[in-house]
């Protein structure tokens, strides 16, 4: 079992309907019991004493019993479709990471005790602002008033949270200090599952299920998926720059990163 913590659920929904197709609504279960029996006796009710037997007359009778009984019930069952059970094919099916170099691109894989590290929320909450209605109309010289909503809209629906793992030691290649990368479109709500926020996939190890894309640079996989990068970059500088300092400098623009196609995060439940 398991708790989402994030999940695409199209993309999800994608992958197990071409494991199978079906889903199923409902289901019967019978219960019941049933008894069949038989029997045959003989009497013989002659009786020795010479005296009684002259009082009863010799009684022989033959007896033959057969019983058939059952009681049968069904319960329907209904199956409730959730983002779970539509996510458990993909976690069941997903191979579980040994070493993160001996995977190939399209490898549909599993990294357990991962430490998640998000890098540009400060930007993210920002793009919020803009893009929430609140700067509908605003007065500006010379042109009048301008829609700034609609155009922080046309320029950041493509966002998306930028966010690093550092993995276990038994994942890592050897001589290696392997990292990976992913991302999480933003969404103006509903992004996590549960009432969970961004910042709760950074409490403690979680397990990443996705698809392996391959080792690249990490700052030319951030330019191509994040359009904010764009907005918040100086030239020659090799950190994403944020109010989080310590984010900041754990990104490394420069190094080699694996990069993850998200389908979701979770954490494995024990019981």
């Amino acid at each position: 079992m398991f708790n989402v913590y994030y999940i695409n659920y199209a993309k999800a929904f994608e992958i197990a309907m071409q494991m199978d197709n079906k889903i199923l609504e409902q289901t019967i279960k019978d219960h019941g019991w049933s008894a069949d029996g038989s029997g045959q006796m003989d009497i013989d009710t002659g009786i020795k004493n010479p005296l009684i037997s002259k009082l009863l007359p010799k009684l022989d009778a033959s007896l033959s019993l057969n019983v058939s009984k059952s009681s049968r019930a069904s319960d329907t069952i209904k199956i409730v479709s959730t983002k779970s059970t539509v996510l458990a094919p993909i976690v069941k099916k997903a191979t579980e990471v040994k070493k993160i170099g001996d995977n190939k691109i399209g490898n549909l894989i599993k990294i357990k005790n991962v430490s998640l590290t998000v890098h540009n929320g400060s930007d993210i909450l920002a793009a919020r602002a803009l893009m929430s209605g609140l700067l509908t109309s605003i007065p500006v010289d010379g042109v009048g008033q301008m829609d700034l909503t609609g155009l922080a809209d046309s320029f950041l629906k493509g966002a998306s949270y930028i966010i690093t793992g550092e993995l276990p030691e038994k994942v890592k290649s050897d001589s290696e200090k392997a990292h990976i990368l992913l991302k999480i479109p933003m969404q103006m709500d509903n992004e996590m599952e549960s009432q969970y926020g961004i910042t709760d996939i950074e409490l403690g190890p979680v397990t990443i299920i996705g698809i392996y894309r391959g080792k690249y640079n990490a700052g030319l996989i951030r330019d191509r998926v994040d359009v904010l990068s764009s907005f918040n970059r100086k030239n020659d500088v090799s950190e994403i720059e944020t109010d989080d300092s310590a984010n900041a400098e754990s990104f490394d623009a420069s190094a080699d990163m694996h990069y993850i196609d998200v389908i979701a995060i979770i954490q494995e439940l024990n019981f």
